[in-house]
C-alpha cells in the first residue's frame, strides 16, 4: 500500500484539481495521458482496491461548452475557462498547430491561473500557448525539437532547452515530444506522491524504465550512430548494478568500447555523463528505498552504491532539493503486514 498523501495545495481542498485546458487542435493522447496517469481508475488499480480515493479531480476546460476535434474524438461537455484560475495544476496538452494565434479569453485565464499560484505544465506543443500567454518569458523550457527555430524566432525572451525530454522551472514545468508527456506526467506523480508509487504506475503503463528530463530527445540523426550497439539494454543493465562500484573502465569493458567512445556516446544518446545518469539512478532508488523500507539511510547508502551515507547526502539534497530524513518524513509509505 501507498501513503494517502494528498499534493500540497493552495486551496484548502482534499484533492488537488488538474484542469487541463482542451482547445479545437489539441492532442487527444496527451489528454489522455492525464486522466490515464492521474485519474481514479489508476489509483484503484494501484492501491488494489475498487474504492480507493484519487489524490487528484481532474477536470478538462475549455472556450467551449463542448470540443470535438476533426479527427473525430469528442472530449464531452467541458467546463469553463474560468475553472484554469481555481486549480492546483494546470495542464496544456500538445497541439497540432503550435504556431496559431489564440484566442484572448485562453491566454488570459492562463495568465490569471499562474498569478493564483497554480503549477504550470505544457505537453509539446503546449509550450506555444504558454510562452504566447508570457508565461515562460525569462525561464527555461522545452518543446519539440521540430519547433525550435520557429519557438525561439517568436519567443525571443524564453530560455528554450529543446535536447530536454522535460524541464522543470520553478512552478513550471515542459515536455518535449507526445511520449514525453508521459515521462513528465510520472515525473510530476513522484513530486506529489513519491518515487514508488510512480514507478508502480510506470509499470502498469507499461512504461520504459524511468527517463530523467535532462535525458536527450531522440532527433532525426541521434536515433542511430552508425556502428554504435544500442544503449537501452547498457541503461537497463546499469539500473540493475547500481550497487556495484562503476568505473568508466568497467563500464567501456562492458559495451567492448574505449572509454572516449563510451563517453561520447552516452552523452549523445542520453545528454548526460555517464555518472551524471548514474546519480541520478541512485537517487531515484533511495528514495523508493526510503519510502518503502525502515532502513537507516546509511544502509540505503551502500544498498544504491554511495558506499556512504554523506555522499548520498550531498547527491540528494542537490537533486531532490530537500535532506534523505525529510524526504522520507514526507513520503514513507505505511508497510502493511501480509
Amino acid at each position: 500500500m501507498h501513503p494517502a498523501k494528498t499534493p500540497v495545495t493552495s486551496r484548502g481542498r482534499a484533492k488537488h484539481v488538474i484542469a487541463v485546458l482542451v482547445v479545437p487542435d489539441s492532442v487527444a493522447l496527451e489528454v489522455a495521458v492525464v486522466h490515464q496517469v492521474f485519474g481514479p481508475r489508476m489509483s484503484a488499480i494501484v492501491e488494489l482496491t475498487d474504492d480507493a480515493e484519487s489524490a487528484y479531480e481532474v477536470v478538462l476546460c475549455g472556450e467551449q461548452p463542448r470540443q470535438v476535434l476533426p479527427s473525430g474524438v469528442d472530449f464531452g461537455e467541458l467546463a469553463p475557462l474560468e475553472t484554469l484560475l481555481t486549480a492546483d495544476t494546470v495542464m496544456v496538452p500538445g497541439v497540432d498547430d503550435p504556431l496559431a494565434e489564440r484566442p484572448l479569453p485562453v491566454l488570459a485565464a492562463l495568465r490569471g491561473a499562474a498569478g493564483n499560484g497554480a503549477r504550470l505544465v505544457s505537453f509539446c506543443g503546449g509550450a506555444f500557448l504558454l510562452a504566447r500567454a508570457g508565461l515562460l518569458d525569462g525561464r527555461r523550457a522545452t518543446t519539440h525539437w521540430l519547433f525550435t527555430e520557429e519557438f525561439r524566432r517568436e519567443f525571443p525572451d524564453v530560455r528554450l532547452e529543446p535536447g530536454c525530454l522535460y524541464l522543470d522551472d520553478g512552478p513550471v514545468h515542459t515536455s518535449g515530444g507526445v511520449f514525453s508527456a508521459t515521462d513528465l506526467a510520472l515525473h510530476l506523480l513522484a513530486e506529489d506522491l513519491g518515487q514508488a508509487y510512480a514507478g508502480d504506475v510506470g509499470r502498469l503503463l507499461v512504461m520504459a524504465p524511468r527517463r530523467p528530463g535532462a535525458q536527450a530527445q531522440f532527433v532525426k540523426d541521434s536515433i542511430r550512430i552508425a556502428g554504435e550497439p544500442a544503449l537501452g539494454s547498457f541503461l537497463a543493465w546499469l539500473r540493475e548494478h547500481l550497487h556495484e562500484p562503476l568505473t568508466l573502465s568497467s563500464l567501456a569493458g562492458h559495451l567492448h568500447l574505449s572509454e572516449r567512445s563510451l563517453v561520447r556516446k552516452f552523452r549523445h544518446a542520453t545528454g548526460m555523463t555517464v555518472f551524471d545518469w548514474i546519480n541520478r539512478e541512485r537517487v531515484a532508488s533511495a528514495q523508493v528505498l526510503l519510502e518503502t523500507t525502515e532502513h537507516r539511510i546509511s544502509e540505503i547508502a551502500a544498498m544504491v552504491g554511495f558506499g556512504s551515507a554523506e555522499t548520498l547526502r550531498r547527491h540528494f539534497e542537490r537533486q531532490v532539493g530537500t535532506t534523505a530524513g525529510s524526504y522520507r518524513t514526507t513520503f514513507r509509505a505505511a508497510l502493511v503486514p501480509g
